[in-house]
């Protein structure tokens, strides 16, 4: 009857059995030609000795302080937008704050050319009364009044047109300002963009590293699934694997090698049945159908 070592035994193993590999390089020694049994369990003996409950402790201190980082660095980047939309309103409002001024301007400029307009028919008018004989006075005291009018319209008409200028200028100024506005805002939004571009390029390398050392731990699983005898040394088989996102196995197919091992190795992964796979997406991704090189141990 085959041992089956649990799940966090085996976690244990593989992290101590790096630092033994580590040690054992240093070391000038032979192996004894042993059976393939003796050579699986050896190192199954020593991993237990080794004290799990600190590993672990170490393995989850380093998750959670890569937790906190990152919750600090999605905390930043929500600041950022958050300023980005902001700034965003105020352009908005300015603009429309430019708009309406400058419909009111039109309607000023509107207002001004009538009274100009009619500043210009009184004095054609008052033109016309001049050209005739001297009327009576009361005639007279009409025609002034109608001049005082339209002095009264032209001064009406001259502050107009300088309020006009102000208004005019008032635009300008808050055009500028909505200007300067729009560059800050480029600006913090090209900065952002950065930002996550730099962080896209380390999730990309943590990617890769952790893609790496699940294909490690599938190597493993099967490695300890395989039977395996002396005619199988130095040969190697090619196989894709197909994973859910749970680690099940899908599919398994030969992609070339020695027959022999090829059958072996897909019996062991169907043996294996569920994979070690990661929870994170991105890295899933890269291991739902991966290609395999499986070689005997021996």
């Amino acid at each position: 009857m085959k041992f089956q070592m649990p799940i966090p035994l085996i976690k244990s193993m593989s992290l101590h059995l790096a630092f033994g590999v580590l040690i054992f390089a240093g070391m000038d020694f032979k192996l004894p030609q042993e059976s393939t049994e003796m050579t699986i369990s050896q190192p199954v003996i020593e991993a237990v000795a080794v004290d799990t409950n600190a590993v672990e402790e170490q393995v989850k201190r380093i998750e959670d302080q890569k937790k906190r980082k990152q919750k600090a660095e999605e905390d930043r980047i929500a600041e950022l937008e958050r300023r980005a939309n902001e700034a965003e309103r105020k352009r908005k409002q300015q603009e429309q704050e430019a708009v309406e001024i400058e419909q009111r301007n039109k309607r000023q400029r509107e207002e001004r050319k009538k009274a100009e307009q009619a500043a210009i028919a009184a004095r054609k008018k008052q033109e016309q009364e001049k050209a005739k004989a001297k009327a009576a006075e009361a005639e007279r005291k009409r025609k002034e009044l109608e001049r005082k009018k339209a002095e009264e319209q032209a001064r009406k008409a001259k502050e107009a047109r300088e309020k006009e200028e102000k208004a005019l200028k008032e635009a300008q100024r808050k055009k500028a300002e909505a200007a300067e506005k729009a560059r800050q805002e480029r600006a913090l939004q090209d900065q952002l963009e950065a930002e996550q571009a730099v962080r896209q390029q380390r999730r990309s390398k943590q990617v890769l590293t952790e893609v790496q050392k699940y294909q490690a731990l599938i190597h493993q699983a099967i490695q300890r699934q395989l039977i395996v005898d002396n005619s199988m040394k130095g040969k190697s088989c090619q196989l894709n694997v197909r994973l859910a996102s749970s680690g099940l196995v899908i599919q398994v197919k030969e992609l070339g090698g020695d027959p022999i091992l090829c059958r072996a190795a897909k019996s062991a992964v169907f043996k294996a049945g569920t994979l070690p796979v990661s929870k994170e997406a991105d890295v899933y991704e890269k291991l739902r159908d991966i290609n395999l090189t499986v070689e005997p141990e021996l």
